[in-house]
């Protein structure tokens, strides 16, 4: 056998293997179908005109014009009024971007964050939308953050384009291993140094894209429980902490995030550590004092904070001895309790569509609740569910950007749906929100939603889907 290349990519270094170092995937990778990733050879520091020599003299993608807002206009502190502008096609007109961004592919991945991902994470757009306006000012001069950006768009890039090039694959899971390698490296360092509360924040956001970025590819939830699990440590510690942080821009955005995806996850993740509620952590609370919604989710706070009482109500009824009569009879007293809440919740919003997807919320919980615990028939539980869903959706276009935390609540009505109908219902609308936003944790839904079809989910198979405890984590 030859001598193994210490310049070969890095999954034949970590396998042991010889590496041919054909670019963009050597032949080994090719061969057992593996993520061919180079290590970044770039300079940690580079100047405009080493990034201008960087830039090849041809570029491989259209420049097309961008919104109104003008995401790029938000990176430079330029005012959010201007008028449609256009990306420049070399990134040595931005030098604040340092290595991470140099080279055209990279430049690509940034542009297609800027057009596409960041508005379909968010149900606030362009200016008003934190992935671009709170995330981006920051990862121009933070290397840790524009890597994890970067491998985000790549992976929402895979989606929407399946027979991408191996070159744009290659890059997206370089970035992707640069900046988990940076993020151990500093999470060292952070807990090393209790102090640096502002470097524990920038953890937790991190932590919490690359939760995205999984939930986003849609095919690894043991990947995405990671994540999640580590961003209950990180919230945690930087609630621990009696330092003030000095950007409470990532500190609001960060703490929204996370309640929210970690509020959502429970419904599905496997033994899901308790939610941990920040102080003050009310609606009128998030951010400005005059904002009226969230900019990820809309209207919903008070629901979907409740989504973790529900699921653990849920499987202690579904786990509870036939004979623990006073333990059946505590749970009964809390499931009227918590529908109260739900039944009696009023929207703080005037904006129809984000109603709309509150209340696809609102009847999803209901409808998981009263399935379990009331006497009536379980079939006109489900028929008056679906009639209310049914004209829900019917006001909601699969193509608003509130419709991009529809996928948790479709799941919900979805493991009742009993009827052709009611499935075919769930199946077309979940089928458009794949198409629109491109995000794998949608296709991975509607995937296990035909599963389960295929046996009649009764509550028997509803009782086991919570007590076997799912380990699809969904994000919406």
């Amino acid at each position: 056998m030859g001598a193994r290349s210490r310049s070969g990519c890095l999954s034949c270094r970590r396998r042991k293997k010889k590496c041919d170092e054909a670019k963009p995937i050597c032949a080994a990778c090719l061969r057992n179908a593996l993520p061919c990733v180079w290590p970044d050879t770039s300079p940690l520091k580079a100047t405009p005109e080493v990034l201008s020599t960087l830039q090849p003299q041809t570029q491989t993608f259209t420049v097309r014009p961008v919104p109104a807002s003008d995401a790029w206009a938000l990176t430079i502190g330029a005012p959010r009024d201007l008028s449609p502008a256009t990306i420049p096609a070399s990134p040595s007109n931005f030098p604040l971007l340092g290595s991470a961004a140099s080279g055209s592919e990279t430049w690509r991945l940034l542009d297609h964050y800027l057009k596409d991902t960041a508005n379909r994470l968010a149900c606030l757009q362009d200016s008003e939308n934190p992935f671009l306006h709170t995330i981006l000012p920051v990862a121009l001069g933070d290397e840790l953050i524009m890597n994890s950006i970067l491998a985000l768009s790549g992976v929402h890039m895979m989606q929407r384009l399946p027979r991408l090039n191996l070159e744009m694959q290659s890059l997206t899971w370089s970035r992707y291993t640069r900046a988990l390698q940076q993020l151990r490296i500093d999470l060292t360092e952070t807990f090393n140094d209790g102090s640096n509360v502002d470097a524990a924040w920038r953890a937790l956001l991190v932590v919490l894209i690359f939760y995205l970025l999984e939930a986003t590819r849609g095919n690894d939830p043991k990947a995405m429980q990671r994540h999640l699990e580590g961003a209950h440590h990180l919230m945690a510690h930087v609630l621990r902490s009696s330092k003030t942080p000095t950007q409470p821009s990532i500190v609001s955005f960060a703490t929204e995030l996370y309640v929210y995806n970690a509020a959502l996850a429970s419904f599905t993740m496997n033994s899901p550590p308790a939610l941990i509620m920040p102080p003050g952590m009310e609606l009128n609370n998030l951010g400005a004092t005059d904002r009226e919604i969230g900019v990820l989710c809309g209207c919903a706070y008070e629901l979907f904070i409740l989504v973790p009482q529900v699921s653990a109500l849920l499987r202690n009824f579904g786990s509870c001895d036939s004979s623990a009569t006073s333990f059946k009879e505590s749970l009964i007293m809390e499931y009227y309790s918590i529908r109260a809440q739900i039944e009696n919740w009023k929207p703080r919003s005037d904006q129809r569509e984000l109603v709309l997807c509150a209340e696809l919320y609102q009847q999803s919980l209901l409808l998981l609740l009263d399935f379990r615990f009331t006497l009536n028939s379980t079939d006109e539980i489900v028929d008056h569910a679906f009639w209310r869903l049914d004209s829900i959706i019917s006001q909601l276009p699969p193509s608003s950007p509130i419709a991009t935390t529809a996928n948790w609540p479709l799941f919900a009505f979805g493991i009742h749906a009993r009827k052709p109908h009611h499935r075919e219902t769930i199946r077309s609308y979940l089928q458009s929100l794949v198409t629109f936003f491109g995000m794998g944790v949608m296709s991975t839904a509607l995937r296990q939603l035909e599963e389960l079809w295929m046996s009649e989910p009764d509550q028997e198979v509803i009782s086991k889907f919570f007590t076997n405890q799912n380990e699809l984590l969904l994000i919406c």
